[in-house]
């Protein structure tokens, strides 16, 4: 059985500087059991507002990952380590 993506989201360091803080915890929240979730990273130096555009026109979310800019390498690991404590601490 396939199951559709429930939840879309960018980690996008512009969402930040712009004071989003709620997008992501609202989407962690809103997940269930089974549920899938997508986060696009993009490069050092930041994903292009043009490729952010296509996205949401594809149901994407821009989401913060908290005020700091995290490298390429480390913000996948903070994203999955707040979807860990939403989805398994917090049970």
């Amino acid at each position: 059985m396939h199951k559709t993506v429930s939840a879309k989201l960018i980690a996008y360091e512009e969402a930040a500087k712009e004071g989003e803080t709620v997008q992501l915890v609202k989407s962690l929240q809103a997940l269930k059991e089974g549920e899938k979730i997508v986060f696009v990273f993009g490069p050092e130096g930041g994903i292009d507002e043009k490729e952010v555009a296509k996205l949401q026109m594809n149901e994407f979310h821009t989401c913060s990952l908290g005020p700091r800019i995290l490298r390429a390498e480390t913000a996948p690991l903070y994203a999955l380590s707040a979807l860990s404590y939403q989805c398994e601490l917090l049970q």
